[in-house]
């Protein structure tokens, strides 16, 4: 974060936050030392050092800061705003009334031993599982939290489901292409790195749809990179509960937002190259529909009847 969106940011937090200048220290400090632990996971003893304050009022400051932080909600949350029929961008053109990229990631947590089991992901680790949409730009537009890290996407899906109405979101081959989420075809080359190299180019029309549909769905791959490359609390477990741990993961990604607003070049985001992960196991809370099967196809034909001319 540069030095103008940090008194931006600044301002936001007492205009909209509600914060105010404490009488031995300013509201600058105290997002200083905030954005100090966020970015590089720093421990209170360290910051009271750094700072030259007492354990207490680093943890004061801390806490302020995050609520203000959260009442920025309603400001930095983006709302979705579907593709439009007008769009030209390549990577878009084909994906009219997409909302968004839909998916999920683990954010490592640290629990009491009788909680373990439940944080416990398919590889061991002890993780809560975050499901995050954002639209082109790379900007969350929903973020769903506080599900254990045992709970299949299917379940943290379904609550996105209800709580989270829109046209539809690009989702990987985990999901069922059913409606609202739009799936690649299963059995075909799909991830980046299928179309890389010395691979060859799409062969048919689901292999052109998925090479589309992938370079388009990468987005929720960046915006969680960047999200995890800015804020090192992400990276790894801290000692705060699994409440205050949500409630950071949510402040991190506001914080993002505002980056992505305020900042005309993010350093991080010059450096990163498109994003790949491992297709995870299947989805199967949203049921596939014929109806919807046909669009896909439709759509995949078209594709390549444009690629052809």
């Amino acid at each position: 974060m540069d030095r103008n969106a940090f008194h931006t940011l600044v301002l936001l937090t007492k205009n909209v936050g509600g914060l105010t200048d404490g009488k031995y220290m300013s509201s600058s400090e105290k997002l200083a030392m905030f954005l100090n632990i966020l970015a590089h996971h720093e421990k209170n003893r360290s910051i009271k050092i750094d700072y030259i304050r007492s354990g207490w009022s680093v943890s004061q400051a801390f806490n302020e800061r995050l609520k203000a932080i959260l009442r920025l909600t309603p400001l930095l949350l983006v709302n979705p705003k579907p593709v439009l029929e007008d769009e030209t961008e390549d990577r878009w053109k084909w994906f009219k009334g997409c909302l968004g990229a839909l998916d999920g990631t683990y954010i490592h947590i640290r629990v009491p031993s009788e909680y373990k089991p439940r944080y416990r992901t398919r590889k061991g680790d002890i993780a809560t599982n975050v499901l995050g949409v954002c639209n082109r730009n790379l900007n969350f537009t929903y973020v769903s939290l506080g599900w254990e890290g045992s709970a299949a996407d299917g379940r943290v899906l379904r609550d996105a489901i209800v709580r989270h109405n829109g046209n539809y979101y690009l989702c990987n081959g985990g999901y069922r292409n059913g409606k609202g989420f739009l799936s690649p075809y299963r059995g075909y080359r799909y991830w980046l790195r299928d179309w890389q190299g010395d691979n060859p180019p799409p062969r048919c029309r689901e292999e052109l749809f998925n090479m589309k549909h992938a370079r388009a769905r990468n987005v929720i791959e960046r915006a969680f990179s960047l999200l995890k490359g800015h804020w090192g609390i992400l990276r790894s477990s801290s000692w705060y509960s699994v409440k205050v741990h949500n409630r950071i993961i949510s402040a991190c990604c506001l914080i993002h937002n505002f980056i992505r607003r305020e900042m005309e070049v993010d350093p991080l985001d010059m450096n990163m190259e498109e994003q790949m992960e491992d297709q995870q196991e299947n989805i199967n809370v949203v049921e596939s529909s014929e109806e919807w099967t046909n669009w896909r196809d439709e759509l995949a034909q078209s594709m390549w009847n444009a690629r052809s001319n």
